[in-house]
């Protein structure tokens, strides 16, 4: 299983809803189910944490990153037009995962 994280600063005067219009895949982009998280830093509105987990092997990660290049090129060019700065970006392989209830 694989987490993907992205940490992005909206431009001044863009709100969540502008970046969300510039983020929306076209449906069936991903070729799989995906459910991704979008948060908002509380004390930095501007900030805005993606996060989605992968439940595939390593195999089908590369294969899928592979077919996804060019539209995703699309689709993060969108992005652009409405954020300052990426903050963090990464895929990360989960080794752990801890119920604290």
């Amino acid at each position: 299983m694989f987490c993907s994280v992205l940490i992005r600063r909206l431009k001044e005067g863009a709100s969540f809803e502008d970046f969300r219009k510039a983020w929306e895949p076209e449906p069936g982009h991903f070729g799989t189910q995906v459910r991704v998280t979008h948060a908002q830093r509380i004390d930095d509105e501007r900030e805005i944490l993606s996060f989605s987990m992968l439940d595939i092997s390593a195999e089908d990660l590369n294969v899928s990153l592979e077919q996804l290049a060019a539209g995703e090129r699309q689709r993060h060019d969108r992005i652009a037009e409405v954020i300052e700065t990426t903050v963090a970006a990464g895929i990360y392989e989960v080794i752990a995962e801890v119920d604290l209830s």
